[in-house]
């Protein structure tokens, strides 16, 4: 499984391998590898299956004991390439809560730091989430380094990190992708200093 997810081709050939064999394995790689509980919940939910077995990046896709090819839903294949949506503005050029002077330094800063990790094109990105929200807890920008993963990758990755982890992209430059918590996080903190300075007076 590539880039592009759970496709009507994919769910097709899987029908097909299900007429040799039981269960087909399934490796994913890149964007769709950020959210694997995603990927399963759909592999399930549109070919009928069940996943048995999942190891990092690997899934074992089961048909069931009472699968009948006959009966298998018709999946129109994809002869072309449908027209590519209009998303909005994935990066504001003001962030939520900052002034334009404060999302310009935020910017700054998140380039000039070091990558929490760097992410190679069709990867394995499992992880990615957890590394991201680990570093959230003492920077409050990161940077991800993509060079070589595509402009477009770049993007959906930002997005998946933004829905999953979540947090606010900033910029896309050069194939780096740098992330901000959120302010939220920034008015959590000070409440907790301000708890902590007073149990301390006390």
């Amino acid at each position: 499984m590539g880039k592009g997810g759970v496709t009507h081709n994919m769910l097709d050939d899987i029908h097909n391998h299900w007429k040799r064999a039981e269960a087909v394995r399934i490796k994913c790689l890149g964007v769709p590898t950020l959210d694997m509980d995603n990927v399963c919940f759909h592999l399930e939910d549109k070919s009928g299956g069940k996943i048995v077995y999942q190891h990092i990046n690997v899934l074992i896709l089961y048909r069931g004991r009472n699968y009948d090819p006959k009966s298998r839903p018709v999946i129109p294949v994809m002869l072309w390439k449908p027209y590519t949506p209009i998303y909005p503005k994935l990066v504001k050029n003001v962030a939520d809560g900052l002034t334009f002077e404060e999302t310009k330094e935020l910017r700054n800063r998140g380039l000039n730091s070091p990558p929490v990790m760097k992410l190679t094109r069709n990867g394995v990105y499992v992880n990615v989430v957890d590394r991201v929200r680990e570093a959230f807890e003492t920077e409050e920008v990161v940077r991800l380094d993509c060079t070589h993963v595509g402009t477009s990758d770049c993007k959906r990755i930002g997005v998946k990190l933004r829905d999953l982890v979540p947090c606010i992209p900033l910029l896309f430059k050069d194939e780096q992708i740098v992330l901000w918590r959120g302010k939220r996080d920034q008015e959590q903190d000070s409440k907790c200093r301000d708890r902590s300075e007073k149990f301390a007076d006390a």
